[in-house]
């Protein structure tokens, strides 16, 4: 932990907040990486600004060195911007320092994050929802013991720590003399239960538990009552493993247990820092002056350039003589001259039952083209507050919404009550940042959460309310469902809007893994792109208002046309990937997608759907394969368009050498047929380097050359085109 810099700090983040409070916005792929303690696991969260869908990963469980392949499934694909973007999480002791790192790729089917480590970790990858993953990796003994030592010495962790591990679990039950079939079954799930428990996978243990709790009531019923508890604690659900102790006291006031009950009960209870905390059984534990402040984060500076040389080649035939002319034109010029300056910083402030922190997030564009414009680029600035007892949470300020119908960035509020240990009620009011056709828009909604509903489902209720102009813009109702156990994972989301009767979002997406070491990943997905908004209807007429648009036609008039002109996007995947050995996998994705057209209204002429696009896509990625801590991506797709045809190949090498210098040498070619009768052919090598000069200071480097040539009946064009960026990063 640092040094206490609270006043200082404090200060800082506020300058620092009103000196980006007029930036203009720019959405981002990544929004926050958060390291937790679960049990006898670190998990690392990492949150999307983007609706995403897991395809696989490399390696499948140990590596310092993780490459995620993701689709982004939301209708604003454009916000992942061809810009690197990296997040850190809170410096803690329950992993080695790391950094997810979304790579500047341009927009595509597939995308990737890299994970990286400065040690090697053994570790679990488990997509969560349609916007965050998690990686579970064991503590080792020694972490566990360091953890439990500096735990003690603060305040009020003495008891959790008593609580923790002190107390011995209880004995198992003697089997009944003449077991029923419920006795036979409680018997199996106790006896998984508790060596789930005892191997310290909690999360097994829990669901084992309750088999045994839902079965009738039997010799194992009231054991297990208790070790539910203890699961529920040592996994770090303290406010469930109070309610289970609450509820063993309840039934069996006078049980053999109960004395242990009251004692881990005892040890839950909150403590105030600055007071010693009661040890059952023992004396107060002693109060340690810890710093209530940490601070973390990055501040980058990157230099994008690229250069293209183009040849254009005409061929005119003049009909009346049946001459042939042709005309040759060169041309050169720098298309791309920009130095970008990344600031991310957040600060955090516990004390008691209050944890709080400030997040900041902005990036500054000085555009050096003489026809290119600067700008700031603001994707987060805002101030959190938590009140654990009664889960309580607020949040003002300038923030990404990927739930409960808000759509993507906006400034506002969001407040949360957690009523029940696994209920919570969520309001969210605010304005979205850049709304289209430069309107004013404002939102209110509220939320229900169900959360570990027998500890296999979750999910939300909600329904949101959007103003413009006085008008209603958008009126959302719908809800998420969660599915999850050790091996799948099923998310399902409706948005539906009765004001225009119409559905806004429909899909279903999940993954399964196999003992057999196979993933399968499926999606489908029903949408309108945009979501659809009374506001839509301005895309048929730019240069009115909307408050001129309904009162020139009606405000029903008005929705039926922005119905009309809002396109159904609608797109199925299914993908498999198989460890073939411990270096190779395999794996296959199969899309479909179209997209609706609509009809010509007012100044919009007609556009006609894509109909069906299917994309093959066949992956082979290796890992270890030599010495250097190496990672090989090879890939293949066909795409089958009613308009084009294209084939891609990509080869992808990460290597690392001298420990601190990683390079990646890049190749991709691309080929593309359509029916005008227009060929194309792109070839793309390139190399990404980053060297890690200092523990906190690294720098990052990438070239690519680009060769395009393209044929018509009329035009040829030859382009080459350079690109390449040069930054350095700097971790507080």
């Amino acid at each position: 932990m640092r040094p206490n810099r609270g006043g200082r700090l404090a200060r800082w983040v506020l300058a620092a907040m009103v000196w980006v409070a007029g930036a203009a916005a720019h959405a981002q792929v990544l929004d926050n990486v958060g390291v937790t303690q679960d049990g006898t696991n670190a998990v690392v969260r990492i949150d999307f600004a983007v609706r995403i869908q897991y395809l696989r990963h490399v390696p499948v469980d140990t590596g310092d060195a993780i490459r995620v392949f993701f689709q982004i499934t939301a209708s604003d694909d454009n916000a992942a911007g061809l810009v690197e973007v990296e997040r850190r999480p809170q410096p803690n002791d329950l992993v080695p320092r790391m950094r997810v790192v979304y790579p500047a790729q341009a927009p595509g089917v597939q995308r990737r994050i890299d994970i990286l480590f400065d040690k090697p970790v053994s570790f679990r990858l488990r997509p969560v929802d349609n916007h965050t993953l998690e990686l579970l990796i064991p503590l080792s003994d020694e972490q566990r013991a360091k953890l439990k030592a500096a735990g003690a010495s603060s305040p009020g962790a003495a008891a959790a720590s008593f609580a923790a591990g002190a107390i011995p679990l209880p004995p198992t039950p003697a089997a009944p003399a003449a077991p029923t079939d419920v006795d036979q079954r409680a018997a199996t799930d106790y006896a998984a239960g508790r060596a789930a428990l005892e191997a310290g996978d909690h999360e097994r243990a829990t669901l084992a538990l309750n088999r045994l709790l839902n079965l009738p009531p039997n010799a194992y019923t009231q054991t297990g009552q208790e070790l539910i508890g203890i699961a529920r604690e040592k996994g770090g659900e303290t406010a469930k493993a109070k309610a289970e102790f609450e509820l063993y006291l309840k039934l069996y006031p006078d049980g053999p247990g109960a004395a242990r009950v009251a004692q881990r009960l005892a040890a839950l209870a909150p403590a105030v820092p600055g007071l010693s905390a009661p040890i059952p059984g023992g004396g107060p534990a002693p109060a340690v002056a810890v710093s209530p402040w940490t601070y973390w984060g990055s501040v980058s500076q990157y230099y994008y350039g690229g250069q293209s040389q183009a040849t254009t080649t005409t061929t005119t035939v003049t009909p009346a003589t049946g001459a042939t002319t042709i005309d040759t034109a060169k041309i050169t010029a720098t298309d791309q001259s920009q130095l970008i300056t990344n600031v991310d910083l957040t600060a955090r402030y516990r004390i008691g039952n209050w944890d709080s922190r400030a997040v900041i997030r902005d990036s500054y564009n000085a555009n050096f083209l003489s026809s290119g414009n600067s700008q700031n680029r603001l994707t987060a600035a805002y101030g959190e507050s938590r009140y654990l007892p009664w889960q309580l949470m607020g949040r003002v300020g300038r923030q990404s919404g990927t739930s409960g119908g808000v759509l993507g960035l906006f400034d506002g509020a969001l407040a949360s009550w957690g009523f029940r240990p696994d209920y919570r009620v969520n309001a969210v009011a605010g304005k979205p940042v850049d709304p289209a056709f430069n309107t004013s828009k404002t939102f209110y909604g509220a939320s229900v959460d169900a959360d570990n509903i027998a500890n296999r489902f979750s999910g939300n209720l909600f329904a949101i309310r959007q103003v413009v102009s006085g008008n209603e813009d958008r009126f959302g109702v719908g809800g998420e469902f969660r599915y999850f156990d050790a091996e799948r994972n099923v998310y399902s989301l409706v948005d539906y809007d009765p004001t225009f009767g119409a559905l806004n979002v429909g899909m279903v997406q999940g993954t399964w893994q196999f003992p057999t070491q196979t993933t399968l990943n499926f999606i489908a997905d029903y949408r309108r792109t945009p979501t659809l908004q009374l506001t839509n209807a301005l895309v048929a007429n730019p240069t009115s208002s909307i408050s001129a648009l309904v009162q020139t036609l009606g405000i029903d008039a008005t929705r039926e046309l922005a119905k009309s002109v809002t396109p159904i996007s609608k797109m199925y995947l299914v993908g498999v990937t198989q460890q073939l050995s411990p270096k190779w996998q395999l794996g296959f994705d199969y899309r479909l997608s179209t997209l609706s057209g609509t009809p010509a209204v007012q100044s919009l002429p007609a556009m006609p759907g894509t109909g069906n696009v299917s994309t093959y896509t066949l992956q082979a990625i290796g890992n270890g394969l030599t010495k250097y801590q190496d990672i090989l991506v090879v890939n293949g797709s066909a795409l089958r368009g009613a308009q084009f045809d294209a084939w891609l190949f990509g080869l992808d090498y990460r290597f690392v050498v001298m420990q601190n210098l990683t390079l990646e040498p890049l190749l991709k070619y691309y080929q593309q047929h359509d029916k005008a009768g227009l060929h194309l052919s792109r070839t793309t090598p390139g190399i990404r380097a980053s060297w890690r000069i200092r523990e906190r200071f690294s720098l990052e480097a990438e070239f690519d050359l680009e060769r395009t040539h393209s044929t018509g009946p009329l035009v040829d064009d030859d382009v080459t085109r350079r690109f390449f960026y040069l930054g350095w990063r700097w971790d507080l």
